[in-house]
């Protein structure tokens, strides 16, 4: 005789099922959020560097950005951003001119895992749409943690770097920006723990990440509970692995005594 399982088992095996659809939206995921760290990390540190020794227009330029990215919501920004080219594309055929070719391409490989089959999408236009909104949003406020850390270090200390004949772009390059890397650390975690989170905003455009995944595997299921549940569990598991290698990281790299 076949056992019986308790129906909650039962009703999250019946969630389990769908681990393809889980793999492939952690995977979309962690892709977007990857991408958009990196490229808010270095624009967020070539907008922090010039708000802070970018002189009077260089300096303007960059809080504008900051001040404007921060005081909007992200889904206004990436709305923004998915609808333009099709807004810009209207008003060119109004005047008669060519349009600019932005969707019906794509970048995707199949992979083969057990007994499914699983296609993974590197580049299409909503992804593309999904990495500039989160990279750009996320560099205005990595380059806040960015300046708080280089104030952190005083002008006192590129200063000496000047008087021993070092220029000023290499007094920021080698004397503050190692000591305001590491002194960031505490503070930047925060938005390297954030920003997965945020990610779930990319199912508006029609993005397949693990949001979008746990919303087709609920009009399969109906298990709403166990399906959040797991997605709930995935990324408070991610987040605690990013949190922790961030403390370690920072313990590995701090200079005693500051």
């Amino acid at each position: 005789m076949f056992q019986v399982l308790p129906e909650p088992i039962e009703d999250l095996l019946s969630v389990l099922f769908y681990w393809d659809h889980i793999l492939v939206g952690f995977m979309t995921t962690m892709w977007l959020y990857i991408w958009a760290l990196v490229m808010g990390f270095f624009l967020g540190l070539l907008l922090a560097i010039l708000r802070q020794y970018g002189g009077s227009i260089l300096s303007r330029i960059s809080t504008g950005y900051i001040e404007i990215i921060r005081g909007t919501p992200l889904l206004a920004q990436l709305f923004l951003i998915h609808f333009l080219p099709s807004s810009i594309n209207a008003f060119l055929e109004v005047q008669g001119l060519s349009t600019i070719p932005y969707g019906g391409w794509s970048f995707e490989t199949d992979i083969i895992l057990i007994d499914r089959t699983i296609t993974f999408i590197f580049l299409n236009q909503r992804i593309l749409t999904g990495l500039l909104a989160l990279g750009l949003n996320s560099a205005a406020y990595q380059a806040e943690y960015f300046r708080g850390a280089i104030t952190s270090i005083g002008t006192g200390q590129l200063l000496a770097a000047q008087s021993i004949g070092m220029s000023r772009s290499k007094g920021i390059l080698h004397v503050v920006l190692p000591q305001a890397l590491r002194r960031v650390i505490p503070a930047w975690s925060n938005e390297s723990a954030y920003l997965p989170k945020y990610t779930v905003i990319v199912f508006f455009i029609g993005v397949e990440d693990l949001f979008a995944q746990a919303h087709y595997i609920v009009t399969k299921t109906f298990l709403t509970l166990y399906t959040y549940g797991i997605i709930a569990l995935i990324f408070l598991t991610l987040i605690t692995v990013i949190s922790k290698g961030l403390d370690f990281i920072h313990k590995r790299t701090s200079i005693p005594g500051l």
